[in-house]
């Protein structure tokens, strides 16, 4: 829980807690409430390193993972009913897949 008044880290002034609703992915992933601090002094809005990691909590049930499976020869990886409908998947769209580092790749619609 966060305090609810606290020194300005950038001024020392007298900060308040306060809440905002977050949009993001076109309004895809909303989250209600979010706390964050705001200085009365020097007008600064920022959040605590807890408050961000509370967030970023909520944000990582957004991120599916999957198990990669074999099929014949080669390996695969489902998409979730949710994801193919809103980015209108079906069997036989195009997709690039894109090396990005050792440990990342970008699926790209073609």
């Amino acid at each position: 829980m966060a305090k609810k008044e606290i020194k300005c880290i950038f001024c020392k002034g007298k900060t308040e807690l306060c809440y905002e609703d977050i949009s993001l992915l076109d309004g895809k992933v909303n989250l209600k409430g979010e706390p964050y601090y705001k200085c009365s002094s020097c007008k600064r809005e920022y959040v605590s390193s807890g408050q961000m990691k509370e967030t970023e909590n909520k944000l990582n049930l957004y991120y599916i993972k999957r198990p990669v499976i074999a099929t014949g020869r080669s390996l695969a990886i489902t998409l979730p009913p949710d994801i193919t409908e809103y980015y209108s998947i079906k069997k036989g769209t195009q997709v690039q897949i894109i090396p990005e580092s050792k440990t990342t790749l970008k699926i790209r619609l073609a």
